[in-house]
Order: structure tokens, then sequence, then C-alpha cells
């Protein structure tokens, strides 16, 4: 197992750099931090020797989605860095899926889940209405209905994981996919609507969010069940 005192000093001191950075750079030497940050944990991840390969991958889409960050203004890297996240995103659920599949849900709960799935695509159709149209191009739209659907998917599966199990490993990888999701809707108020002190939360959020799918690993019994 990862040392404990090694990944939570190194989540503060990256996270630390990354707000000394955000607060005194532009936002191309943020994406830069950024972009070292997902190095740093997946070289944690890759530390560790025994891993899920889908953890893996999740990881390497995150680490391509942050190089398309550099060209984010060009459609083309737009549309591509949208795919890289929903892919690591749909990852993170196939993750824990072996282990939901003899998952029994009552009829309360199915009901609920539908209200929570119908309630965030609301939200979803809000934002994406929010959009500047300089920043429209065709195709923006089915992006960023399928990203949200992703996310969605990703938390359904994460809370299902942690009511099944309610142990360390699912509060881990629970924490973890609530952190990229709230990093994900600071990062749109700050970049789509111009609120550049979200780039904080923003960036506090992702640095817990993939320090959390770290730490999530390092629990074998996880760790076997996802390579299945």
């Amino acid at each position: 197992m990862l040392s404990k005192s090694l990944l939570s000093a190194l989540t503060a001191i990256i996270l630390l750099a990354n707000f000394y950075i955000i607060f005194a750079y532009d936002l191309e030497v943020s994406r830069w931090a950024r972009l070292v940050s997902t190095s740093v944990f997946m070289f944690l991840l890759l530390l560790q020797r025994t891993y899920s390969k889908r953890l893996l991958g999740v990881f390497f889409f995150l680490l391509i989605s942050d190089i398309g960050l550099f060209y984010y203004e060009n459609p083309l890297a737009n549309a591509g860095t949208f795919l890289m996240r929903i892919t690591a995103y749909l990852l993170l659920v196939f993750v824990v899926g072996s282990e939901l599949k003899k998952l029994q849900t009552s009829l309360f709960q199915k009901v609920l889940f539908v209200v929570v799935f119908t309630l965030n695509l609301a939200m979803l159709y809000l934002l994406v209405g929010m959009v500047p149209g300089e920043y429209v191009y065709p195709g923006l739209n089915l992006l960023f209905y399928a990203y949200g659907i992703s996310m969605i998917s990703m938390v359904i599966a994460a809370i299902s994981y942690s009511n099944r199990y309610s142990d360390k490993t699912s509060f881990f990888f629970t924490a973890a996919t609530l952190c990229l999701v709230f990093s994900d809707i600071s990062s749109f108020i700050a970049y789509y609507l111009e609120f550049e002190e979200f780039y904080f939360p923003d960036r506090f959020f992702y640095i817990l969010g993939i320090a959390g799918l770290v730490k999530f690993n390092s629990f074998g019994r996880a760790i076997r069940r996802s390579k299945l």
C-alpha cells in the first residue's frame, strides 16, 4: 500500500504549487502545472506496481486531455479534449462495474436514480445554454451532453459502489469521482463564464480527485476486482 504520509505530503505540495502558479502566472503556465500534476499522480499509480489497467487508462486519457488544453481554443482540439475526458469517466464506471453486477436495488432506489439523472440532465441543459456564442462550434452541444451523461453515470456508479460496500475503498473512489465533477463545474464557470477565481477550486478538486484515485488503487481488494 502506498505510504499515506507520502501521498498526503505530495498532494499538499502540488496543491500549493498550483495555487501559486494560478495566482502568479497566465493560463498557459497554469495548464502546464495541471499536466505536470497529472503526470506525478500517474507516476505514483505506476509506482504501486499492482494497479488496475482500467484505472491506468483513466490517467492516460486525463493526461491526453491535459495536453489538449494547450490547444483548447481550437475546435478540433476542444472536441478531442471532451472525448478524452468522456472516455476517462466511462472507464471509471467500468473500474467498479464488475462489483455492481449483482447489486440489488429497491424500487425506491431506482426511482431516486431516475430523479437524480433527470435533474442533472436539466442542470446540464441550463449550463449548455450559458456557453457564450464565441465558444460555440458545430457539435459542441452534443459533446457537452455526452460529457455530462458520462459524469452522471460515473457518480451513480460511485454512489452505488459506496452503498454496497461502505468501506475505505468505496469512500475514496466516491470522493474522487465527486471531486472530479466539482472540478469540471468550477472549470466551466472559470473558462466559459470568465470568473477566473474559479480556477482555484477547479484545480483544488481536480488534484484531490486524482489523488483519491491513487489512494483507491492502493487497496488490494479494489485492485483485484477492477482488473476483471
